[in-house]
């Protein structure tokens, strides 16, 4: 069973909001629990880290808020990093080294295995997408960290931008990117969160994803963000192991064309859901 939330962030410097204790260590000493070292979300007026890992959100026709991660190093752990390991050879050393350089950008992972020499002897491409939000969660974060302030008093003025996560930032990439790796023969393989997964098949044409397969380009390995009592944390849980072709990505980009649009209203009735 999953813990009541709502929509404001869920995790500050890594500790669930109710670590306040913790939370406001990490808060004072600038860290980032996953990558070990300074937090690398910040405002870009002030510089000042923001901490936000997720926030709770609750789509269209869904009953309950759910924690969305909007943090790309909140996936940055060895446990995630290494669900890939298996798809090598098994002769060699694992390693997962970041930021290689590939037509104009870069992959923000290559994993694979290297010989003692350093050859490598087989790899990957492994691309991070959290999500983008709409709005601001600063007020969140000041709220929370204001002990005369209700975070849930908070107006809500954040959404999740999601044409701007998938369809306009991952889903170019896979198909641009994609191509490359199919010509190599190897495998580029996507990071995300079940969440986006969801929205793909609930707005595209995701006919194209299967069960993963070693002979298709793009993979997407797909985890849910789990609450543990034990550790009192959220951690990430392999979902499902997906892959495409070229082809399928395509499906993926466009929304089908017979998607209608809503009467007016239904537009209106949208609206005042929002407020």
């Amino acid at each position: 069973m999953q813990p009541e939330i709502g929509k404001y962030p869920v995790e500050f410097y890594g500790e669930f909001y109710s670590n306040r204790q913790n939370a406001e260590q990490g808060m004072e000493d600038d860290h980032c629990p996953f990558l070990g070292d300074t937090c690398k979300k910040r405002r870009k007026s002030q510089g000042e880290s923001i901490g936000t890992c997720s926030v709770g959100y609750r789509g269209r026709g869904q009953d309950e808020y759910r924690p969305h991660c909007i943090c790309p190093h909140r996936f940055e752990t060895e446990d995630v990093l290494g669900e890939i390991e298996p798809l090598f050879v098994d002769e060699g050393e694992y390693f997962a080294t970041p930021e290689v350089p590939l037509l104009g950008t870069s992959i923000d992972y290559v994993a694979g295995k290297r010989a003692d020499d350093g050859t490598v002897l087989d790899f990957a491409g492994v691309e991070i997408q959290a999500l983008d939000t709409t709005g601001s969660v600063w007020e969140y974060r000041e709220g929370y960290f204001d002990e005369d302030r209700d975070m849930t008093d908070v107006d809500g003025t954040y959404g999740i931008n999601w044409a701007m996560s998938l369809t306009k930032t991952m889903m170019q990439q896979a198909f641009k990117k994609g191509q490359t790796f199919r010509d190599w023969g190897e495998n580029l393989i996507f990071l995300v969160q079940d969440v986006s997964i969801e929205y793909i098949r609930d707005n595209y044409d995701a006919s194209g994803l299967r069960p993963a397969r070693s002979d298709d380009p793009v993979h997407f390995y797909s985890y849910s963000l789990n609450y543990s009592y034990e550790s009192e944390q959220y951690e990430w849980e392999i979902d499902e192991k997906l892959s495409a072709d070229i082809e399928g990505i395509t499906g993926m980009m466009v929304a089908p064309e017979d998607a209608e649009a809503p009467t007016k209203d239904e537009f209106k009735q949208t609206i005042q859901e929002r407020f």
